[in-house]
């Protein structure tokens, strides 16, 4: 090698590990789990079931809080980024809270025909 050459056969970037992303899916994974149980707690609800239907969605509320923190971390911590910002969305989105309030805002004659009263 010359003098006052520059080596770039090996940069210091190539030897970096690329990292797993395994917390993404399974942050992803476990939003997309709440989300099924949650539907599965609405069919509960609406078969006329309510405080079976409540204890699936207190369980479900915990869970989406866990599946959006994992999916927080792998997006600022690069485990799986896309997997993790998606599994924070659907965590979210499958929050049983998060859901009531957008039925109340969006759709709230939905309400009415609900609680088991079966005319």
């Amino acid at each position: 090698m010359q003098k006052n050459t520059v080596d770039v056969r090996n940069p210091r970037g190539a030897t970096r590990r690329r990292r797993s992303p395994l917390v993404g899916k399974i942050a992803l994974g476990l939003a997309v789990v709440c989300a099924a149980v949650d539907a599965s707690a609405f069919a509960v609800f609406v078969g006329g079931d309510t405080t079976f239907a409540f204890g699936i969605c207190f369980v479900t509320v915990f869970l989406t809080l866990v599946a959006a923190v994992l999916g927080f971390i792998a997006a600022v911590g690069s485990l799986g980024r896309w997997y993790g910002a998606i599994g924070v969305v659907v965590a979210f989105l499958a929050n049983p809270v998060i859901l009531i309030v957008l039925i109340v805002i969006v759709a709230p004659e939905l309400l009415t025909d609900m609680g088991g009263s079966g005319g």
